[in-house]
């Protein structure tokens, strides 16, 4: 009868320790996840914004600011997110505008995930769109 026992415990341990990583691995990719996917919409709202602007000096401000209130909306903190809004030749009609936006996901408060996965994960996304070509200049 303790044999049962003991295999029973054993049984146990090994379960329980298969369940704690499946199940840190779905936390781990589930946060992710959705900072890819905060990153990935915010990154586009940034370009979008900036192609409808009239001015370069106008149009990184213009980027920079909707990708961080899209952050915000996500109920991702934006202070640690780096945004930048350039345009690859020029500010003129039918320029490529590039918005890359990168954030450093700590995953530091997830249990089970620190002892499985790094305690910080590189996210980041780039989205190009062509400055209006039927703006106005005026």
């Amino acid at each position: 009868m303790k044999g049962e026992q003991g295999q029973a415990f054993v049984e146990l341990l090994v379960v329980f320790t298969l369940l704690s990583l499946v199940i840190a691995g779905v936390l781990f990719f589930g946060q992710v996840l959705y900072a890819k996917l905060a990153v990935s919409v915010a990154s586009y709202d940034g370009a979008r914004a900036a192609v409808e602007a009239l001015h370069k000096g106008t149009g990184v401000r213009q980027g920079q600011q909707p990708a961080e209130l899209t952050l915000t909306g996500f109920h991702v903190d934006p202070s640690p997110a780096q945004v930048s809004v350039y345009a690859t030749s020029g500010w003129g009609r039918g320029e490529d505008v590039v918005c890359t936006v990168s954030y450093n996901l700590s995953l530091a408060g997830l249990p089970f995930v620190s002892n499985f996965f790094p305690a910080s994960f590189p996210v980041g996304s780039r989205t190009a769109l062509r400055v209006e070509t039927f703006r106005s200049d005026r």
